[in-house]
């Protein structure tokens, strides 16, 4: 049998398996959309813009894998009370 390759099955399976999945992809669309709108009016060095802008896309990734440590924790903690 072939498995389905289409964009919306692997993004269904990687959402079930990690919750955070679209998040990080929603994090990542909209520091690059504010990126792109505040190109053209920004005043100063392009190179120093585009490292301003990197470290925006980097500290929203660790955020959001923090959240998603902090999540998996949580989860960890509440199944081990479920259980005893």
């Amino acid at each position: 049998m072939e498995e389905d390759n289409s964009f919306s099955s692997r993004f269904t399976k990687k959402s079930q398996q990690m919750p955070l999945y679209p998040v990080g992809i929603l994090g990542f669309g909209l520091v690059a959309a504010y990126g792109l709108y505040k190109f053209k009016s920004r005043q100063g060095r392009t190179s120093l813009y585009l490292i301003q802008l990197r470290l925006a896309a980097q500290g929203t990734a660790v955020g959001i894998i923090g959240i998603g440590v902090l999540y998996n924790i949580y989860t960890d903690i509440t199944s081990k009370k479920s259980k005893s």
